[in-house]
């Protein structure tokens, strides 16, 4: 489905970046009516499905810079999550947003691609791994910065975005800049409890020991519980998410995806 540019509000729509490559716009609708805005660039043979984090939009540009690099190689189908940026609804911090998921999934489908391959980043990570065990319908999953579990995380930056999700101060400050949130969570299981459902989907895991938001032991959780076939990538310098989005991982995204579609999936 297509339509036209996607209309911001909030000081979200003063930070965006246009494309540097022909870009065309869709707006998708989830199976729970939540209505999303994204874009498609690229002209690969295999479909991306590009997943933001928390407080990120499909056009903020460190994440068009990254896409574009993305697109060198994939067709590359990127979107607001709910309750981000353009799009409808609110967000439920990854308890729901495997439905914003499969709705490009299903996007990419209807649009003729044979091989479709899902990419997030911290609550991207969450919904993919959601999406792939709970729907699955996909030829490969990378989870980039993802929790292993809901609780039990102590640095700084988790507290600061607690408060931000769980107070009336927090959620306004959000309000303000183009986030809208749900003001109660439904409990959901944790990532680390479904990793193991999404076997035999190729699953890459991907996490820097520099996180400042989640150490390096949710990586391994995650690894630990998975079923083949599975791949863990740890990187120094690597940050938190959108951190490491550099062109060089871009390529080494490229490859492992490739080779764990050439590996573990019949042509």
């Amino acid at each position: 489905m297509t339509g036209a540019s996607p209309s911001w509000s909030g000081p979200a729509g003063w930070w965006v970046r246009d494309y540097s490559v022909p870009a065309t716009p869709t707006r998708l609708t989830t199976k729970d009516d939540v209505a999303l805005v994204g874009h498609r660039i690229g002209a690969g043979d295999v479909a991306l499905v590009f997943c933001h984090g928390f407080l990120g939009w499909h056009r903020k540009p460190r994440l068009v810079t990254f896409q574009e690099e993305l697109a060198r190689w994939f067709t590359v189908f990127s979107f607001d999550f709910r309750g981000h940026g353009g799009s409808g609804g609110r967000s439920t911090f990854g308890a729901a947003e495997h439905l914003d998921v499969e709705a490009a999934v299903r996007h990419a489908r209807e649009e003729g691609f044979e091989r479709v391959v899902t990419f997030g980043g911290s609550m991207g990570g969450i919904a993919v791994l959601r999406h792939a065990a709970l729907m699955g319908g996909v030829d490969a999953v990378v989870a980039v910065s993802t929790p292993a579990q809901w609780d039990g995380h102590e640095s700084a930056a988790v507290r600061r975005m607690t408060w931000l999700a769980a107070t009336p101060s927090g959620r306004w400050f959000l309000q303000a800049f183009g986030v809208r949130v749900s003001a109660s969570w439904e409990w959901v299981e944790a990532p680390a409890e479904l990793v193991s459902r999404i076997a035999p989907i190729p699953l890459v895991i991907v996490h820097g020991r520099d996180d400042h938001f989640f150490d390096e032991e949710n990586a391994w959780r995650l690894y630990r519980q998975a079923g083949e076939p599975k791949r863990l990538l740890l990187a120094s310098r690597f940050g938190h998410g959108e951190d490491g989005y550099t062109p060089r991982f871009a390529g080494q995204v490229c490859e492992v995806i490739r080779r764990s579609i050439a590996a573990f999936i019949a042509p």
